[in-house]
């Protein structure tokens, strides 16, 4: 599930990830495995889509939208349509509803819609052997009300600010959020984005650049990394005494916190792309060029 206020730009990183998807490229510096995307969009007309698209092609470097790419978009559609149907002739490997409330109208009214709504898609899934991703709006905040911040310990009560039942955010396998920088690098940064997946856990923050072409207009996202990104000197310091290849616990050491810190520190290195898990559970620090954030 991919939640985050309407007009943040949830469509156009949605886009860009079908289109990575599509052409076999890398998202936001991530491998990824070719495949078919379906894209149903229930907000953007396809005049809006098309000048999207043509903008990230440029970003990407591609010569043409790829042919795995397949759009469908309501508001430009007069023919009756299915969501099985359309799964069953396309037979793509991700789904992509823009937005859920849009298809699904009472999904937000009570636990027991969201949860039979997922375990239609579940059953999707399985039988069609294809992953679906809904995007989903978050509610009005209330002006007494003291908003939760992405950026913050407590991310996981940002998710609290999603629309209707509980159960569309606890019910789903991996919940994504994106919103604005409001903690750190607003002038920077485009998007920051967090989320956790089932069993393995927490999706490490990342924040997101909006690159632009020669007349200022946007292009595509890209992901802002390197130890300048680290949070406070502290965690700098740490991060370069710590050796090429290490353990959990000598990160613990050098830090001289409890676990729980120590994991949410090497969780943010992962998310500046200094730092990656290995296999049998160490940390090793990556041999990409750091980039300078002021």
């Amino acid at each position: 599930l991919d939640v985050g206020d309407s007009g943040v730009g949830k469509s156009p990183k949605l886009y860009q990830a079908s289109l990575c998807i599509a052409s076999g490229k890398p998202f936001l510096g991530h491998p990824v495995r070719k495949g078919t995307v379906l894209y149903l969009d229930f907000e953007n007309g396809l005049g809006q889509v098309q000048q999207i698209i043509g903008q990230l092609l440029k970003h990407l470097k591609l010569k043409n939208s790829p042919k795995g790419l397949k759009l469908w978009n309501v508001n430009d559609s007069s023919e009756s349509w299915d969501l099985e149907s359309m799964i069953k002739e396309v037979n793509p490997d991700l789904v992509i509803i823009d937005s859920l409330t849009a298809l699904y109208p009472d999904i937000e009214d009570r636990n027991s819609t969201a949860t039979e709504t997922y375990q239609h898609f579940r059953w999707l899934m399985r039988t069609y052997n294809t992953s679906i991703l809904g995007v989903h709006h978050l509610k009005k905040p209330s002006e007494k009300a003291k908003v939760p911040c992405l950026e913050d310990d407590d991310w996981r009560s940002w998710f609290l600010q999603a629309r209707g039942a509980r159960s569309l955010i606890n019910g789903c396998d991996v919940r994504l959020g994106v919103d604005v920088p409001r903690r750190r690098f607003k002038k920077e940064a485009a998007l920051v984005m967090r989320g956790f997946e089932r069993v393995r856990g927490e999706i490490p923050l990342m924040y997101l650049n909006r690159v632009l072409d020669e007349d200022g207009d946007p292009l595509g996202y890209e992901k802002m990394k390197g130890v300048a990104m680290l949070a406070n000197v502290e965690m700098k310091g740490t991060f370069r005494q710590l050796p090429q290849i290490f353990r959990h616990k000598d990160a613990k050491a050098a830090y001289g916190k409890g676990s729980q810190a120590t994991t949410n520190f090497l969780n943010k290195c992962i998310g500046c792309e200094i730092l990656r898990k290995n296999a049998d559970g160490s940390y090793e620090k990556t041999d990409e060029p750091l980039r300078k954030v002021a």
